[in-house]
């Protein structure tokens, strides 16, 4: 397996303003999160940013991390431009590990990749898991990826329920990670918002604009809980207390 993880950690997030220094049971989150990346087969693990703020914690903690352009409109682009400024091939798998992943389990990194590197017909991978429970599953903000049973190509991505009358289609709760081939990167980035995009607030729908093919696995582990509100940082932070 060869891999690269790129990890996008902005500092003005809109909800949690600089969540990515955030302590989490005493190390700032992008530490818990890089941390995480390294325990993985990757051969790289960087971080990307537009805060030196977050560079000079991630040069504290020996992370290597280099500096991306503000006005990027997501983590995508600015992983898309760290496989620029390195000058990677096209052939070559990346994992977008987002920063607020403090909980995602090292072997859920590496089956992603995994994905990718086996079914080299597809251009992107991701993960789903199971819903934790029926009001989790009708909350517009649990993603559900519906996907073939048998090719496990995910065909669609929603937010409200919406049942496929079709017993080889099967749903599950999205999981934010994802693996690329640099060239399906690079054109994924390049391309502006589709209509579906834009509509849903869902990044992944304009790979279905592009022709590009998105495979998903349930993931070996369920992970934690993202951060994005307090409360949200509040119960990760009980969750490593009580690991």
């Amino acid at each position: 397996m060869s891999f690269s993880i790129v990890i996008p950690a902005r500092y003005a997030s809109k909800r949690l303003p600089g969540k990515a220094l955030k302590d989490i049971n005493g190390k700032p989150m992008i530490q818990r999160v890089y941390e995480a990346a390294l325990g993985s087969q990757a051969t790289e693990v960087i971080v990307a940013t537009d805060s030196e703020k977050i560079k000079e914690v991630c040069d504290q903690f020996g992370a290597e991390c280099l500096m991306t352009k503000q006005e990027h409109r997501s983590g995508t682009d600015r992983v898309n431009e760290i496989a620029k400024i390195l000058n990677w091939p096209k052939k070559k798998i990346i994992v977008n590990l987002q920063g607020d992943n403090a909980l995602m389990p090292t072997e859920n990194i590496d089956q992603v990749a995994q994905l990718l590197i086996d079914q080299p017909e597809y251009s992107i991978a991701t993960l789903a898991t199971a819903f934790l429970s029926k009001d989790e599953e009708q909350d517009r903000n649990a993603v559900k990826v519906f996907f073939n049973t048998k090719t496990k190509e995910a065909i669609a991505f929603k937010r409200n329920l919406e049942l496929i009358e079709d017993d080889s289609i099967n749903y599950l709760r999205h999981i934010g990670i994802y693996a690329y081939k640099r060239s399906s990167l690079q054109l994924f980035s390049n391309h502006g918002p589709s209509l579906d995009e834009d509509k849903q607030k869902l990044e992944q729908l304009r790979a279905y604009t592009l022709g590009l093919k998105i495979i998903v696995a349930e993931s070996r582990t369920p992970p934690g809980p993202d951060v994005d509100t307090q409360e949200d940082l509040q119960l990760v932070n009980s969750i490593y207390k009580n690991k």
